[in-house]
């Protein structure tokens, strides 16, 4: 008989706020990680947005992996140790890595990130 978990608890121990230097743009709005949808690949079809865990599923949910907290539609996978926090729904899923698509052709420094605004969309991506 083989053995899963249930349900992973996760508990925030060392936010990014606390370090000297801040992270990149893109360790945040290009990792998948980083959002919480786990180790994997990322990818945008048709306007949808769709990720490939590159883990071993340590649930019954062979597509759910270890390191995910929420699924690319924004459903949470996991608990939470304080009641405030949560992972990211879809909406902000989106906007998040979308702003990671500009940062392929932009400088986190470009005077367009000044002036972002969230309905904002790239010329080369106007489907996301």
């Amino acid at each position: 008989m083989e053995k899963y978990f249930e349900s992973i608890t996760w508990a925030q121990i060392d936010p990014h706020s606390t370090q000297k230097k801040g992270r990149t743009c893109q360790s945040c709005h290009q990792n998948p990680k980083a959002v919480g949808l786990g180790y994997g690949k990322i990818s945008f079809q048709k306007g949808k947005l769709f990720f490939e865990a590159l883990e071993k599923s340590v649930t019954k949910n062979p597509k759910i992996s270890l390191s995910q907290i929420v699924t690319p539609e924004g459903k949470t996978l996991v608990k939470f140790n304080r009641p405030e926090m949560r992972g990211f729904n879809e909406e902000e899923l989106l906007r998040i890595l979308r702003v990671g698509l500009c940062l392929n052709c932009h400088s986190e420094k470009d005077k367009l990130f000044k002036t972002w605004k969230r309905d904002t969309r790239c010329p080369k991506f106007p489907h996301l």
